[in-house]
């Protein structure tokens, strides 16, 4: 007889903390971002009309719109030359009136983070859209420095990673750079206030790729990249599409139940990993763990 898995049902939801303001911080604007952003900023719009709440972006990428870019990224021939942040948060601001800003540079914490972080009763989201690993130590780096780990803290900063490969891809959540028990992420069986970072769950996400250089995949175009087979032409579109449903979920109606999902284009499969002490300490390796992965 086959079991039913009733995981889903009995996963806690994701519930963070209560915030006076919220801010999206999304890091990358290219293949990914180009296509979340404009999802965020609906949800965003959503989130002004049922919440009365501030509710802003950040746009962060320091690279300029290129022929390349096109069509596998949201831009068009008209925008070429342009920053790209510059174009997306400009869009964003006539479209849907609501308040966005750009920095066209690289991604610095202590820059980019310090005006909302000053703010105890502030809630930032940084949405990783970037594909390689200096950028994702970055993002790490930035959520262990402002942690919290009291007995009392529940975070005031959150990490949303997206990534991909040719044509299967993940999108990861989480919160906490150290590892903790499992059951210390959850308030009872019902509410999930924390969890562990994306690069806890794959710490392979802040380690250098072994297929390509970094300065051969800057050559590539993304053109190129789909001509290759590295890169199905959707993939960026469906990685972004997860993004923006897990944001919904855990902002908008407060049914947020996972914390990574997998997905694959070619096989049309998709799986997720939901907030349960179990599955949580079976995604997350242990430093022993991760040790004899690393010295292989």
């Amino acid at each position: 007889m086959t079991s039913i898995d009733l995981t889903f049902s009995q996963a806690a939801v994701v519930m963070p903390r209560e915030y006076s303001s919220l801010r999206f911080v999304v890091v990358g604007a290219g293949g990914t971002g180009s296509f979340a952003i404009p999802a965020i900023a609906r949800l965003m719009f959503e989130l002004k009309q049922q919440q009365s709440k501030p509710v802003d972006m950040l746009i962060v990428d320091p690279d300029v719109v290129e022929g390349g870019n096109i069509p596998r990224s949201n831009f068009c021939a008209a925008e070429i030359g342009r920053f790209k942040a510059q174009t997306l948060a400009t869009r964003i601001a006539l479209a849907w009136g609501i308040e966005c800003h750009y920095a066209a540079e690289p991604f610095d914490a202590e820059k980019h983070l310090k005006p909302s972080m000053n703010d105890y009763r502030s809630l930032t989201m940084i949405v990783g859209c970037v594909d390689n690993h200096f950028a994702r130590r970055d993002i790490h780096n930035a959520i262990d420095m402002n942690r919290r780990y009291g007995s009392s803290d529940t975070p005031n900063l959150w990490w949303i990673d997206g990534g991909n490969g040719r044509s299967s891809g993940q999108v990861l959540l989480g919160s906490n750079t150290k590892r903790t028990k499992p059951d210390q992420h959850f308030t009872g069986t019902s509410l999930c206030h924390s969890l562990p970072a994306p690069s806890l769950v794959h710490p392979d996400l802040l380690e250098a790729e072994t297929t390509l250089t970094s300065q051969d995949r800057e050559r590539l175009s993304c053109p190129d990249r789909v001509r290759l087979g590295e890169q199905s032409l959707n993939i960026n579109q469906r990685v972004a599409i997860e993004i923006a449903e897990m944001l919904t979920e855990m902002f908008l109606t407060t049914s947020l139940k996972r914390f990574a999902s997998y997905f694959d284009l070619e096989t049309g499969t998709s799986r997720s990993l939901y907030c349960t002490p179990d599955q949580i300490a079976a995604a997350v390796p242990t430093e022993n763990e991760q040790n004899a992965k690393t010295s292989r």
